[in-house]
């Protein structure tokens, strides 16, 4: 190739290249909706100043929060706050102070249900405890990250402090999840803690659970045996004295332990004997046929006719009935 070629294409390259600058030059000067100052904002507006670098221009006399600007100019995370209640509307895993009811002035933080099993512990000291929980993100269509802490009060040591989940939108694998935390009795009387759910860099926890556990000295003596219960009933009677004696001395000679119960069973037994009275269960018996009562004739009574009686009747003369017209105590009908 002659060398006056070669210089004719390297003439035509630079006036092609040096074109094009110009194009894009002019082109980014058209665009710039700041050309008075320096800035990189790429999404409300097009090279206006943005501190907190995520695109979002901030707002100036010219462009207010209203058209778009960014409401959070020192949090690359947030720009938006469409409630104006100082939380940003997005939510996405990793941002800061996210309002995740944005349409809604009155609130921001996420809904978590907890529930944990026991509700309350009682322990001996020196012993384990422990409570099974669950949280629940019972929201639709939103991720939340957040971190479970155990907050123990004084009394108590624990095995478990804080931990971080992610916990999918509702109705979704991920939505829940389980955990333990074991504690353990240092001093006596009543402690316990709290669980408490953040998320992300909120001002305060979302969700709290109070769990009091109560630490005594020993486990209290179980009251269902029949030997402390029968103790227990006689402790008022100085014959409970006398038996426990008893007890004591059949031991002495000959060796056999005899529960006090047994004693008042047998004085028992030896009560109802003597009364010719015993009791139900080893008297009756269900071989023996009850008499059955025949019923007797009923004597039929006669009847003999009524004894007649005769009434004989004076009738008086008429001088007699003549002197008794002046006294009228007689009744006329008897007359």
């Amino acid at each position: 190739m002659k060398k006056s070629n070669v210089l004719l294409i390297l003439t035509i390259f630079i006036l092609s290249l040096t074109y094009s600058l110009d194009i894009v030059s002019s082109q980014s000067t058209t665009n710039d909706d700041c050309p008075n100052s320096e800035g990189n904002s790429t999404n409300d507006r097009f090279g206006c100043k943005d501190t907190d670098g995520d695109g979002w221009s901030d707002p100036d006399e010219n462009w207010t929060i209203n058209n778009g600007a960014d409401v959070f100019i020192n949090d690359k995370t947030q720009w938006k706050d469409t409630d104006k209640d100082g939380f940003g509307d997005n939510n996405s895993i990793g941002a800061n102070n996210i309002d995740y009811w944005p349409n809604d002035r009155l609130k921001h933080k996420p809904i978590l249900l907890i529930a944990c099993d026991p509700s309350s512990n009682t322990i001996v000291i020196s012993e384990k405890s422990s409570f099974f929980c669950k949280v629940t993100n019972p929201m639709d269509f939103v991720s939340i990250n957040l971190k479970i802490e155990w907050h123990p009060l004084d009394g108590i040591s624990s095995e478990w402090s804080s931990r971080e989940v992610t916990l999918q939108p509702n109705g979704e694998q991920g939505h829940m999840t389980m955990f333990s935390v074991h504690n353990t009795g240092e001093k006596l009387g009543l402690s316990g803690g709290e669980i408490q759910l953040w998320v992300q860099n909120q001002d305060s926890p979302s969700a709290i659970a109070k769990l009091p556990i109560l630490i005594i000295e020993e486990h209290p003596i179980e009251e269902n045996e029949l030997a402390d219960d029968v103790s227990k009933a006689f402790s008022f009677s100085r014959m409970h004295d006398g038996v426990k004696q008893v007890s004591i001395k059949i031991e002495d000679y000959s060796g056999i332990l005899l529960p006090t119960w047994i004693i008042y069973l047998t004085v028992f037994v030896m009560f109802t004997i003597s009364l010719k009275k015993p009791a139900r269960i080893f008297t009756t018996n269900y071989n023996q046929k009850t008499m059955r009562k025949i019923p007797s004739e009923k004597k039929v009574e006669e009847y003999n006719e009524p004894p007649q009686f005769i009434i004989k009747r004076n009738i008086p003369s008429k001088k007699e009935e003549i002197e008794t017209e002046h006294f009228d105590y007689v009744p006329k009908r008897m007359r």
